[in-house]
């Protein structure tokens, strides 16, 4: 029987040494594949699959996962390792990368351990940026060193033909019992806090959206008491117009025949009285005169 015919899905790659040494690469992705290269071949006689070994496990310390078909696709790595801050408290920290191969002959020619060597510069790249920070500056910006972790080292990843679209922490902790007690309690107050902080700005925003309520029922007040000050204004404009119309015409009227403008003053004085004791006498109130009011006087004769 002869060889089997190998097909290349879109995203897999595969690198077969020739009889003469040379490495050829073969992609399933029509985009990557050389002008006239098939995408499904047969092995020639004296040909031979490249296999690389490469390192698994969180820490990375057993080589034996053996590659021969390569996934091109952007795939996550996961890592975890030990490193200690300034302030000499030893980590556990643990987290992914997000990472593409792109360049395969590169890969091929700078490592035959590719998840090896991301994973061992990682750690070196961590435990010298954690060595400069406290524990607690560690707390705050964790997600900043590990971005700067792949960011100030990109040549180191190209060089190697992959491609680190993120690195990311997702979590730590103490190598010391009693110290990651500590520190559980630490991350336990800084959550309470962030909590009090948080019903802290939600009754001050509730308090506001109150106060700004006043503030308009208030503004609405005052308007309409400005409006209803107006009303009673022209509605007094309008009693007084018409009170004094009814003078001048009681005035006017009497001309004749009372010629004198105090007599018909208090003529005038006289029925206004009288429209008073009307109104009053309607009600169920109590009228008291005194003598001036009613021209009063005592006298005292002796018989």
């Amino acid at each position: 029987l002869g060889a089997p015919l190998i097909r290349l899905a879109d995203h897999e790659a595969m690198i077969v040494k020739g009889s003469d040494g040379e490495f050829q690469y073969f992609y399933g992705s029509e985009e990557k594949r050389a002008p006239g290269q098939p995408r499904s071949f047969f092995l020639q006689p004296y040909d031979e699959i490249v296999k690389l070994c490469w390192s698994k496990g969180r820490r990375r310390e057993t080589r034996n996962l053996f590659i021969e078909r390569f996934d091109c696709r952007p795939q996550f790595m996961s890592f975890e390792f030990n490193c200690r801050t300034s302030d000499n408290v030893e980590l556990v920290l643990e987290g992914t990368f997000f990472w593409e191969v792109v360049n395969l002959p590169a890969m091929v020619k700078s490592t035959g351990d590719t998840s090896g060597d991301l994973c061992n510069h990682a750690r070196s790249q961590f435990i010298r940026h954690v060595a400069r920070v406290t524990l607690k500056e560690f707390m705050d910006s964790s997600h900043i060193i590990a971005k700067q972790v792949w960011e100030d080292d990109t040549q180191f990843y190209e060089s190697r033909g992959v491609k680190i679209h993120s690195l990311e922490v997702t979590r730590y902790a103490c190598a010391d019992t009693r110290t990651s007690e500590i520190l559980e309690k630490i991350i336990q107050e800084t959550t309470n806090r962030m909590n009090r902080l948080s019903q802290a700005e939600s009754e001050n925003e509730v308090n506001l959206f109150r106060m700004q309520g006043q503030i308009e029922q208030e503004k609405l007040n005052g308007d309409l008491l400005k409006i209803q000050h107006e009303h009673n204004t022209e509605e007094a404009e309008v009693h007084g117009r018409a009170e004094a119309a009814r003078i001048a015409a009681f005035m006017d009227g009497l001309k004749t025949s009372v010629p004198k403008p105090e007599d018909r003053a208090h003529m005038w004085q006289v029925l206004r009285k009288s429209e008073a004791l009307s109104t009053v006498a309607q009600g169920k109130c109590s009228l008291y005169f005194t003598p001036n009011d009613v021209d009063l006087s005592i006298e005292t004769k002796a018989h």
